[in-house]
């Protein structure tokens, strides 16, 4: 395996799991996308010339999404396995469950004076 290359379906998922699983997670919804990202970042830090600090990061992880009217359900993982799609699966149905839905009353006002304050002073 060439380090390289970031291929999670070669890696880290079965690629027809993957699109079963994004394809049930935005069943009923508008729109929907499974990305996966892998961030590599190095950072030297110089004084007068002279290294003083060394760092290297790296990451990866996916997001799924999915948008059913004015609602977007969103999950995301910096675990890249079918256990954690299935996770964030469950979490972004919601969307599309509830996309179509009316919206909740809004809360009560709580603007209520604690404080006596004379006018005019």
């Amino acid at each position: 395996m060439n380090n390289d290359n970031f291929q999670p379906f070669e890696t880290h998922l079965d690629q027809n799991n993957a699109l079963k699983i994004l394809q049930n997670a935005t069943n009923g919804a508008d729109d929907g996308e499974l990305f996966f990202e892998r961030r590599r970042a190095e950072t030297l830090g110089l004084d007068d010339g002279r290294l003083k600090t060394a760092n290297f990061d790296a990451s990866e992880g996916f997001g799924l999404r999915s948008v059913c009217g004015e609602v977007t359900g969103y999950a995301h993982s910096t675990e890249i396995s079918e256990a954690a799609l299935l996770r964030a699966a469950s979490t972004v149905q919601l969307a599309a469950q509830y996309g179509s839905s009316s919206l909740a009353d809004a809360p009560a006002r709580s603007n209520t004076q604690l404080y006596g304050c004379a006018k005019g002073n």
